[in-house]
Parts: structure tokens; sequence; C-alpha cells
């Protein structure tokens, strides 16, 4: 089952806490006024990958260690959770192979090989990349993680609702990313069940909507293709069980276009001297959006990573002084 316990959160922030601090949730004064409602920012890229992606990535790692019987670990991803794994597996002794789509961001890709991941570039998109790294069966000893399906990687996300909770009085909305669910889906939980007034409020591309399709379904739809700038939230292949905690701990999806998360990330920079990725804009897309749906809240943004390609830095920032 993908739903964590509160017995399995707690032991995940136990694990957390020896290599991150808690982190920031900030009330941003600027984001507030242009917003009209009273917004915090909750701060996940102050940690050496630069993403949330450390605390599923450290939480479920040690537990593979523990188990004694796995000899390379193996991975696909866009970017962020493959260079978490490869820290953690690295932090744990554990040798790992990530596999990337063939144009992945190459800032995360560095950190990759930066933390000891062994790079394989395969196919154009994330689930193709899955489907080349398992055409053929395993190796004995070799394990595949696949991160939305993972419940230890969704009990280290929900630590961060836990913290959320402590941090923000009077909480009404909170907005979260969604690429393949593990991040809402362990916030939602927690969040739901300590207070389930708490709007959970999940943001995709428009150009990479499974999730949100599923989500109005009721039931697990893919699409074609998933076309977004934003790595964090290409995802192409609905996971069911992701699907289904989504449809228990969600309130609503929005979907954000390519333009209004490249202006959120050039207005949290302006707000707050800070670059962060295009899927750590995009809750702050949707509250620009939609402001409608934010009025007279205390709403709370989850600012994802701050892992950002050199070229498209320069692309959206290059005409700023």
């Amino acid at each position: 089952m993908l739903r964590p316990t509160q017995e399995n959160i707690m032991s995940a922030a136990d694990r957390i806490s020896k290599f991150q601090d808690t982190t920031p949730c900030v009330l941003q004064s600027g984001l507030s006024e242009i917003i009209g409602t009273e917004t915090y920012a909750k701060i996940e890229y102050l940690n050496p990958v630069r993403s949330f992606k450390l605390r599923g990535a450290v939480n479920l790692v040690q537990q593979l260690a523990e188990s004694k019987n796995i000899s390379r670990v193996l991975t696909a991803s866009t970017g962020n959770h493959g260079a978490a794994m490869s820290f953690a597996c690295r932090e744990f002794g554990m040798p790992i192979t990530v596999g990337v789509p063939v144009n992945a961001d190459r800032k995360k890709t560095d950190l990759i090989e930066e933390f000891g991941g062994v790079l394989e570039f395969l196919g154009d998109d994330l689930d193709d990349t899955k489907e080349h790294m398992l055409k053929d069966p395993l190796d004995p000893g070799h394990i595949f993680i696949e991160d939305g399906s993972s419940p230890e990687i969704v009990a280290g996300t929900a630590t961060i609702g836990l913290e959320i909770l402590a941090q923000v009085e009077d909480l009404d909305t909170l907005i979260i990313p969604v690429g393949n669910g593990a991040l809402i889906g362990g916030i939602g939980t927690l969040v739901k069940e300590k207070n389930p007034d708490i709007k959970v409020i999940g943001i995709q591309a428009e150009l990479a909507s499974c999730m949100a399709l599923s989500f109005k379904a009721g039931r697990p739809i893919d699409t074609k293709s998933c076309a977004t700038f934003a790595g964090g939230m290409a995802v192409r292949v609905a996971i069911p069980e992701a699907v289904d905690l989504l449809l228990d701990v969600v309130d609503e999806m929005l979907l954000v276009s390519e333009d209004e998360m490249k202006r959120a990330m050039v207005l949290y920079y302006r707000c707050t001297q800070e670059i962060v990725e295009g899927a750590g804009a995009a809750a702050l897309a949707a509250a620009l959006r939609y402001p409608e749906k934010m009025q007279n809240q205390t709403i709370c943004l989850i600012a994802t990573g701050a892992n950002v390609d050199p070229q498209l830095k320069q692309d959206i920032f290059g005409h700023l002084d």
C-alpha cells in the first residue's frame, strides 16, 4: 500500500533529520501582496541535492542498505530523483545506476555523477527510460526503484506536511506541484489526517497532465507526450497506486502553461532573490492564474527544487539585471 502510516512518517522524519534540518516555511510579503492573500513558501531546495527528493531517497535507501542482499540500485529519473538517490546511495555505500532521458537537464545529470551515480541516457522521456531499463530481467541482487510507487519515498515526502503544520498557523490551502504523485500523496496523507479542512490542490503542466486527467476520470489516464520544460513534472504514464492515493487526499487539480511557469520563476526571483526550477515555480504559477481560489486564505506553496539548466536560466533570466 502506498499510503504511509503515522509510524512510517515519524520514522522517516528521524532518518531524514540526520541529513537535513527542518526546511524554512517563509511568509512572502511580496508574493502575498501580488496574489492578494497571505502566502507562505516551503523552501525545499536548501540541501545538497537542491530538491525535496532528498527526503524520500534517504528514507528508502537506508532501509535498502539494512537488508544486506542488494548489490546495485537502479532507477529512472528526469534528474532530481536520480541525484537524490545517488546522494543517498553514496552515503549508505550502495552502487546505483540512473537512467535519464536523452535530453535530460544537464545541471541535474551533473549532480547525479557528482554523487557517484552511473548515468545511462535512454529514451525520449521518463516513461520511455523506464521501459528501456526494464526490458530485460534484472540481474540477481539488483533492484529497480520507481519513484512514484515506493511507499518509503511517499513517507519521506509526508514529512514536509509534518513540518508545515508546525510552521504555519491557520493554514487554509496547500498548493503542490505534481509529477508522478509521490509528493502530493505524502503531504496530502499527513495533512488530511491531521486537519481534513485544509485544502490540498495539485498542479500539473498543461503539456504533462496525466495525473490531472486521472484525477478527473477517477482512474489512471496516460498521455501521448509530456513535453513540458519543467522536468520535475514531465510524466506521461500515471501509476495506478499513485492515482488511488491522489483520489483519496487531493481536493482539486489545476493546470498551468509553460509561459505561466516561466513568468512565475521570474516573479519568485524578484521577490526572493532565489531561482527555482519550473516545477518549483508551478505552485506560484497556479496562485497567479487562479486567484479566485486563494482569496481570504492562508496558502502555502511548495518550492520543490532549484536545479535549473544553465541554458534555460539564460533564456529566462538573461534579460534581468
